[in-house]
């Protein structure tokens, strides 16, 4: 078992503007971090399964309700050198004021301040939901053996949509945006092991991401790269 910390970056304006064709900004930047736990169950076959969600209460002003899953085992090893594959995927959602956030209230419906004609903060619920597989390779250095680089590569399908639930000068705003593809990902990282149970792990992730803003948009790379840091405990 272990605890995960992730860091979310923060997105500038320009990436936040995906309202009304690209035209209005959207309250994006919520959670800076990202903390859940996660549990390995060693299983025949040298297969391992991996479960983790955070914590199912509002905090940075959502509530999420998320479940990733995964089956990971080691392909082939030599020496200080090995392989790995995972398979993993997540579904579920997060509820948040992502259109109508409440910093907007405050100016009059339709100003440049409240273009979207917020007249109460939404309750918006995106799906976030992907199925993907990956390898990793791992070096154990020769005199510091409790030092492992590691780097993967992987693909990941992407199944992503938002229920709009905002109240505006109109009625409810109830439309309905979604988004469908592949992507591929790529990490960097140390492993330090800590004892013969405990082990800290740091990684850099990177996946690019095509945006199109508008039909009258070219195609932008709005990447993601975080790093997220992990300490996991095997109970013998």
């Amino acid at each position: 078992m272990g605890l995960e910390l992730g860091w979310l970056p923060s997105l500038d304006e320009g990436q936040t503007r995906i309202g009304f064709n690209g035209r209005a900004p959207q309250d994006l930047n919520k959670a800076p971090i990202l903390v859940r736990p996660v549990i390995r169950v060693t299983l025949p076959w040298k297969l391992t399964a991996i479960v983790a969600a955070p914590p199912p209460f509002r905090v940075f002003g959502v509530n999420p309700h998320l479940l990733a899953l995964g089956l990971e085992r080691p392909l082939w090893q030599r020496a200080n050198w090995s392989l790995g594959w995972r398979g993993y995927g997540q579904f579920g959602s997060v509820k948040g004021a992502f259109t109508c956030p409440a910093s907007v209230l405050a100016f009059a419906p339709g100003s440049a301040g409240n273009p979207t004609s917020c007249v109460g903060e939404s309750a918006d619920v995106a799906s976030l939901r992907y199925v993907g597989s990956e390898f990793q390779i791992a070096y154990r250095i020769p005199g510091v053996q409790k030092l492992v680089p590691h780097v993967t590569v992987g693909g990941n399908f992407i199944d992503g949509a938002i229920q709009i639930k905002a109240p505006v000068v109109r009625g409810m705003d109830e439309n309905r945006e979604w988004t469908r593809g592949g992507t591929f990902s790529t990490t960097a990282g140390v492993s330090y092991l800590l004892t013969k149970q405990t082990v800290f792990t740091v990684d850099a992730f990177y996946s690019p991401l095509w945006v199109t803003r508008s039909p009258t948009a070219g195609r932008t790379d709005d990447g993601l790269f975080n790093v997220r840091a992990m300490l996991s405990y095997t109970l013998r």
